[in-house]
């Protein structure tokens, strides 16, 4: 990690706020949950606790924030042990909605290579609380006011350096799809352009990160501009009203966030983070209505 300079923060600051100006009303900045999900250890206490609130601007006027608990445990010096649930509010044209989303579950090891540097392995689930198909008086809901896609996705990934950059690469795949969302565009009480997503099925992810982390000569300060590339890996089907499923045009390939996290040390055991985010490449269609024009979080972290 490279020691920054006022500068260096200046600049990339200035970057950011250019590309999120620019790109306020674009789809993407965000994924199925696994972008948040730690490939690497964040703190040195063998028990860490973490709350994170997060705010998130969605298609149609809608508003998110999201509530997470996490807790991870130090099994031993190679392998890490992290879970995380998701709470969830949805306000938008529809109505609110109030509800848990997801449960995360994953083990990470760390290999130390024959040049002396680790490599941090990650395997583990995503179990939602729901079938996405919340209703507000008896309405269908577009997939953006579910809080979970209703799928058991396995997941996998990694986390090496190279040079002075942060790598890190996952794949997120459905593996049981038990989403009963029941939208369909035709019969929606209210005008919009949210696609018909009934009995929504969805497709895997593909991620990659590239972070530049930088800190202070103290440590206490963090900062990590990153670029985050999402590749959806296939069309996304629904099944239309007579009976037939049917692919959704466009809702395949790249997007490409931009993040930047920055974190301060309280002492050795607490810890606190600020995340932005905002897309500039995006699909030209995104049915499981994760489309986010910019996304914001703190979160507090203790150990022990």
């Amino acid at each position: 990690m490279q020691v920054f300079n006022k500068k260096q923060i200046i600049i990339l600051s200035l970057l950011f706020v250019i590309v999120a100006n620019n790109q306020l009303f674009a789809q993407g900045c965000s994924d199925a949950g696994f972008c948040t999900i730690p490939l690497r250890p964040a703190a040195a206490s063998k028990n860490n606790i973490q709350t994170e609130l997060a705010y998130l601007r969605g298609e149609e006027n809608t508003s998110l924030a999201t509530l997470s608990v996490s807790y991870s445990r130090q099994i031993s010096k190679k392998l890490q042990w992290d879970n995380k649930i998701v709470l969830a509010y949805v306000n938008g044209n529809y109505g609110t909605v109030f509800n848990l989303g997801d449960i995360y579950s994953t083990l990470r090891y760390g290999i130390k290579t024959s040049s002396g540097k680790m490599v941090h392995l990650l395997g583990g689930v995503k179990l939602p609380f729901n079938q996405s198909n919340l209703k507000i008086r008896n309405v269908s809901l577009p997939m953006v006011y579910q809080t979970s896609l209703g799928t058991y996705d396995l997941i996998l990934g990694a986390a090496f350096d190279a040079g002075k950059l942060d790598m890190n690469v996952a794949v997120q795949l459905p593996v049981v799809q038990q989403n009963r969302n029941s939208f369909i565009m035709e019969q929606a009480p209210l005008p919009g352009t949210f696609p018909t997503t009934n009995l929504f099925r969805r497709k895997a992810d593909v991620l990659w990160r590239v972070g530049y982390p930088l800190k202070s000569k103290t440590a206490k300060w963090s900062f990590n501009p990153n670029l985050l590339a999402i590749y959806h890996l296939g069309e996304d089907s629904y099944e239309n009203i007579f009976g037939k499923r049917e692919n959704i045009k466009g809702s395949s390939g790249l997007t490409l966030n931009a993040n930047l996290q920055i974190g301060y040390r309280l002492n050795q055991q607490q810890s606190l983070q600020l995340s932005l985010a905002t897309p500039f490449v995006v699909r030209d269609t995104r049915p499981d209505g994760l489309t986010r024009s910019f996304v914001a979080s703190v979160s507090y972290q203790f150990g022990w």
